[in-house]
Formats: structure tokens, sequence, C-alpha cells
């Protein structure tokens, strides 16, 4: 749904999407999740006050005979160098594959390295629980920015890759089809680690998550898949989508009506990727959700801004340098990498904080719209 390969491609999503409508069819650590602030006010737009610490493992779901690589961000008391970007990938063809691909993106918007000390010792306590599903063919770390913004003010963070469905796959011209049956798989995936993860796998020695507090974050059909599990599965308490509609007409079989919890969404203002139609779809959505729910509309933000891959690769392109504005076709520049992921990780990080850690000053912030010119956020409640 949400890929910009071509224009083609673009251009058959445009179609269908207007056919189906023609049709009439139908977002300092402490255990016991309450940021360990100590009664002290958290900035929420700004990194907390715990360290972060990185680890790739994986867990195998025997089931369906399906290994999935896992990212998982947590706080930590450690100091040290962030670790390099390359680093993520363990896979000794997927290194060699994504090497060059570092080494040719542009500087500034896709980084070669991260904030996160890997294998860093954990700050030991139970903390809320934050999933995240990555874009069509991208990977696990994204959006690591706002990974470590979450970790960073006490919240663990789990990402697996959904095999078949990465940026190594699109590179090996072998990715799984964009349809209802890849969100059903990506479902099932994130349904296993939130199962793993609460029996207290793949965390870092002394770390636990409460099952009280688990959130749900995707980007693109990440964002599909996470309304999917929102809606699906009782243990989520609040679900936010990045830059895509969950409810849509093409695929994924989810319906606002059936979200219950805390719901945020994010769009891209300028998103050649979905068009203006899926930006429309979102504020559909937000329009249809139950309360309470935010929307964080991302000023001359592209499909990829959202994320540190913006331009890693050409399709991901959209988000990073110049581009032509969908509204009226004229060039202009996105905005810059870094302040669309500063905006995203406060926004993730402040829903989570008010709807996961209940902090009072996060929900001020979200109902007080601090960016109004650049990163303007409407509430119903």
């Amino acid at each position: 749904m949400f890929r910009a390969l071509s224009v083609g491609v673009l251009g058959t999503f445009f179609i269908a999407l207007l056919s189906a409508c023609g049709s009439g069819e139908g977002s300092s650590t402490g255990g016991g999740g309450t940021g360990g602030n100590d009664g002290a006010a958290l900035d929420y737009t700004v990194p907390g006050p715990a360290s972060v610490g990185v680890l790739t493992t994986s867990l195998t779901d025997s089931d369906r005979s399906r290994t999935l690589p896992i990212e998982v961000w947590y706080p930590s008391e450690a100091s040290g160098a962030g670790s390099a970007v390359l680093d993520f990938e363990t896979d000794t063809d997927r290194r060699a594959a994504l090497s060059p691909l570092l080494d040719a993106a542009p500087r500034d918007c896709v980084a070669l390295s991260t904030n996160a000390v890997r294998d860093a010792a954990a700050s030991s306590g139970e903390y809320p629980v934050v999933l995240y599903s990555h874009c069509y063919t991208c990977t696990r770390w994204s959006a690591h920015a706002v990974m470590e913004r979450l970790a960073s003010h006490g919240f663990v963070v789990v990402a697996p890759d959904h095999e078949g469905d990465t940026l190594f796959d699109r590179l090996d011209d072998d990715a799984s089809a964009l349809n209802s049956e890849l969100v059903d798989v990506r479902e099932a995936d994130i349904r296993f680690v939130l199962d793993r993860v609460l029996a207290g796998e793949a965390l870092p020695s002394g770390v636990t998550v409460n099952p009280a507090q688990v959130g749900m974050l995707g980007h693109s059909i990440g964002s599909v898949t996470a309304g999917r599990v929102a809606q699906n599965d009782t243990r989520i308490d609040a679900v936010l989508g990045l830059a895509a509609p969950m409810e849509n007409i093409l695929y994924g079989e989810v319906l606002m009506e059936s979200i219950s919890v805390p719901l945020g969404l994010l769009e891209a203002t300028e998103d050649n990727s979905i068009l203006e139609l899926g930006n429309i779809f979102i504020r559909e959505n937000f329009s249809k959700a139950n309360t309470p729910a935010y929307k964080l509309d991302l000023v001359d933000a592209g499909h990829w801004s959202v994320t540190n891959i913006a331009g890693l690769i050409e399709g991901f392109a959209p988000g990073c340098g110049d581009g032509i504005r969908q509204t009226n076709s004229e060039l202009f520049s996105y905005v810059s990498v870094e302040s669309a992921n500063g905006h995203t990780a406060s926004f993730v990080t402040t829903f989570f904080a008010a709807h996961l850690q209940g902090e009072p000053a996060a929900l001020e912030l979200l109902r007080s719209n601090p960016w109004p010119t650049d990163a303007p956020i409407e509430v119903r409640e």
C-alpha cells in the first residue's frame, strides 16, 4: 500500500482507491511504569534522563516455522559510544548488502550511528512496553531515533523484522505481496512477540515489562498492522500509527469503531507515497475514532520523514531533500529529517507517557498544541 517504487505503482494505488470510493465501499527509567521521575516534571520533547541500551536477538515461532530478528531498546545507566547503524544487522549477507547503501546515502537524512549503547547493562525494573511494526520492505530499526526517545523516558521497545517483508527481501526482489494476507502474517508476528516478551523472553537481564502497560506503534503498513492488533488483542492499551490510515478500503480489515483504546495518528502533509487520498483516509480515521484520539500533522514531511531511512534507497526518497508537492505539483524541500524525527519522537513519547504511564504532564502537552506551525495537534476527547 505505502510503497513508492514508481509512478506506476503510485498510480495503481490511486486508481484503486478512486475505484473503490466510486463503488461506494466503504502514535528516568524506573519500575512500575511510572517513569521513575520522583515527582519531577519530564520534558518529552527532548531525550529523557535514562541512557539507552540496545540489543539484537531473535524469536522462533515453531507453530509457523518462522524466526524473527528482534531489536530491543531499554533504559540503561551505562554510558558509552552509540552503536553503528550497520551493527543492527548481524547476518553477514545482510551487513554486506546494507553497508554500501549506508555509505552512499545522504548524510543529512541517513545517519551512520545511533545514540544507543549496544548490549549495555539495563536499569533493572518493570517497564511499560511498546511494540513497533515497520513499514513495507523496511526494517525493525527503521525509526531508531523514535525508539531511543521512548527508551530514554522509561519504556522498553521491542521491534521484530517481518521476515519476507524487509529491505533485504526487497533488494533480493523477493518481497511478499502487499495484501490482506500480509497483514495477517504481520499481526501474527506481533502477537507472538508480545506473548514471548510478556513471558520474559528477549529482554535484557533485570528487566520485565508490565502486562497492563502495552503500547502498539507502526509506520505505513505497520500502521495498518498496529490497528489490526489493537482491534483484536485486548492486551493493547494504546495504539499509534504513522503516515498511513489504519482503516482503509484496500486491505487490513480494520474498523476504527472496533479500536477502544487511546489512539494517535500522524499525517505527513506531503506524503507522495500514500497520496492526498491516503491522507484523507487518515483524517477520516481520526474523525471516526473512539476517544481519546490525537492527530499530528507533520508539515512538509514525506512518507519516510518519520524514519531514519529516508533516502537509503530510491524507493525511500520521499522525505529526504527536494520533492514535488502533492497539493499543487510545485517543487519544494521536505522538512529536515532531524526536525521531522524530533517532532515524531516527541509526539509518540508524549502519547505513550500519557496513556501508558499515566503522566498528567504528558496529557497536558498533547492538549496544548505545542507546535502549531510545524506540527499542529488535533485532540478529540
